[in-house]
């Protein structure tokens, strides 16, 4: 039987709920274009990098609010980050809020990235300060974390009620 155990890094309450909503808000990048990147620059602190082994690296030195990453072309370098920033054991940032910008969506692609471990999705077009304001949410009001063996970060068991096609096994749903 696997131990499951649900924490939150920081629940937006009690003494230091002030003093972290006042820090300036700090992004890590992953394969935004240019005009995102600029637009980004001008409402929050950012660093970028083009690669998930970068963004790795980056995330050891740089304390990141939230990692922004774009996925318009492929989810591959998003997947493969999440998997080693959601790995319980050799992740440099646990908790770290992840939002993935997409030019365009399904309903699959964006249940994929829920699974690897994606905070939020946005869909572009975007506006600067929308997604400063997200981050800044997600900074202020982290989701719930669980921690399991191969997996630590947010739930990814809250995909909507009609998903599941399975037998129901909770007695009256």
């Amino acid at each position: 039987m696997s131990e499951t155990s649900r924490t939150s890094s920081y629940d937006g309450t009690g003494p230091n709920a002030e003093a972290a909503k006042a820090k300036p808000l700090k992004a890590l990048l992953l394969r935004v274009g240019t005009m995102d990147r600029i637009a980004l620059g001008e409402v929050m602190e950012i660093r970028t990098t083009q690669s998930a082994a970068a963004a790795l690296e980056a995330l050891t030195s740089y304390p990141a609010s939230v990692l922004v990453a774009d996925t318009s072309t492929s989810d591959f370098e998003t997947k493969a980050l999440l998997r080693d920033l959601r790995d319980p054991v050799n992740s440099p940032r646990k908790g770290l809020a992840v939002i993935c910008l997409l030019g365009e969506s399904s309903p699959e692609r964006v249940r994929g990235l829920v699974k690897a471990g994606v905070d939020h999705v946005m869909i572009k077009p975007i506006s600067a300060t929308a997604l400063h304001d997200l981050a800044q949410h997600l900074r202020d009001n982290p989701m719930q974390q669980i921690s399991v063996a191969q997996y630590n970060g947010p739930d990814r068991r809250r995909l909507p009620d009609d998903s599941y096609t399975g037998a129901k096994r909770r007695g009256d749903e």
